[in-house]
């Protein structure tokens, strides 16, 4: 089995190979883990990884805005750890959300609307920056994939925004 996540905008492919004694072999990148699963009550878990003993509570939810689904997982043991996945979109998905197809700008990751640098009506040039975020504590410039115009302007200062939500649609001047 395979499933693909993304942790701090970083895609992982999961590998998992059942075993016979009922345990998993688990490949992550180049590294691989002896899992073994018991689950207790609906949202918690034991594993042991390699011999060391976790505890987890894990829930899942997807996002009403975008349809992305938000797995989170927190170890408890000696100290709590708390991780949020998202489900990876297929490689020709992603492409679609990212291409800026039509002039429409969507937001790469959870965040914060930091600063807005155009108003609906404003001419751009491409490659100017529109807006800029801030996610993760990184600043993320958004820029105009076109020489056009604004159309539209989604968000505004201080927005908190959700992975794949369009912020800002702008046309090419014919």
């Amino acid at each position: 089995m395979e499933f693909r996540y993304e942790h701090n905008d970083v895609e992982y492919v999961v590998q998992l190979e059942p075993q016979p004694d009922g345990t998993y072999l688990a490949r992550v990148g180049d590294n691989t883990y002896q899992v073994q699963v018991q689950r207790s009550l609906p949202g918690q878990m034991n594993l042991v990884v390699n011999g060391q003993r976790f505890h987890a509570y894990t829930a899942s939810q997807q996002s009403d805005k975008t349809g992305v689904k938000h797995h989170h997982v927190a170890l408890v043991d000696t100290q709590a750890q708390h991780y949020e996945f998202t489900t990876a979109q297929s490689a020709a998905v992603r492409r679609r959300g990212t291409s800026a197809e039509g002039g429409s700008l969507k937001a790469q990751m959870p965040g914060q609307v930091i600063q807005v640098m155009i108003a609906e009506g404003d001419a751009v040039e491409k490659g100017q920056p529109l807006l800029i975020l801030e996610a993760m504590k990184m600043e993320i410039r958004v820029t105009a994939p076109m020489t056009g115009i604004v159309v539209k302007l989604l968000v505004k200062q201080g927005d908190t925004v959700e992975r794949g939500q369009q912020l800002v649609e702008v046309a090419e001047n014919i």
